[in-house]
């Protein structure tokens, strides 16, 4: 997975995703937990030719922040179900 940042402001941040579309859903729904986050969307012009697109804009704070938390959150809940799984 590749990762090219498209737009990197204090209160926004716009990426597109090279080789992966399963993880931008939970990403998505994780940073809609969060009341900073003022809007959150990723798109993908065309499912066979296109790359997605994640969109974050936050309220208050550094959008890029808040999309590590996201990322940190997620990992520790997959830990959390493999462990399970592995039991």
């Amino acid at each position: 997975m590749e990762v090219k940042i498209k737009k990197d402001e204090e209160r926004e941040i716009e990426f597109e995703v090279i080789g992966e579309k399963t993880l931008l859903n939970p990403l998505k729904n994780k940073l809609l937990q969060y009341n900073e986050v003022e809007f959150v969307e990723w798109r993908m012009s065309h499912p066979l030719i296109s790359n997605p697109e994640f969109y974050l804009r936050v309220k208050k704070g550094k959008a890029r922040d808040f999309l590590k938390k996201a990322i940190e959150e997620l990992k520790s809940d997959f830990k959390e179900l493999l462990d399970q799984l592995e039991e």
